[in-house]
């Protein structure tokens, strides 16, 4: 076979595949996304008198592996003045396994900083995660503080 019809075979080979690949790709009206039902405390806070901390500060959510999530909007948060805590809900993209929110509870100091985020697994085939995140924060030496968040509580459905 001469080198110009391997090319041709090849090429046509490449389309072919490629045609295929789209034909059998999942259309987003079958890709099927999840839920999250989230509240995040603050179980203490550095407030320097400044009772903004009484509620977690910029809450943020981490999706894996595509992404998603971002700082949550104040206003798609819902206040509890019980436990000066914030309920909000967001869609998260088809296939995320796992998710995870952080948030400040600290600016008492101008270079105060967000550490870990609890993450949460999300299993196959499930549709709403529903999920409470507890954030601590504490001084790290030489000075800034450093808010850390947990899982407190978790269900699937």
């Amino acid at each position: 076979m001469n080198p110009a019809r391997r090319v041709l075979a090849l090429g046509a080979a490449l389309v072919t595949t490629g045609v295929l690949s789209l034909a059998l790709a999942p259309s987003p009206a079958m890709a099927g996304t999840v839920t999250l039902q989230a509240t995040v405390d603050c179980l203490n806070y550095n407030s320097f008198g400044d009772t903004r901390d009484w509620y977690p500060i910029s809450p943020s959510v981490g999706a894996s592996p595509y992404g998603g999530g971002g700082t949550v909007p104040y206003t798609s948060m819902v206040a509890v003045p019980a436990t000066h805590a914030w309920q909000f809900t967001q869609t998260l993209p088809s296939g995320t396994t796992s998710v995870s929110v952080s948030a400040m509870c600290s600016e008492g100091h101008t270079y105060d900083f967000a550490g870990s985020a609890g993450g949460v697994s999300i299993p196959a085939g499930t549709t709403t995660v529903t999920a409470t995140w507890g954030c601590t924060t504490a001084p790290v030496y030489p000075g800034p503080w450093m808010t850390n968040c947990s899982v407190q509580s978790v269900s699937y459905s």
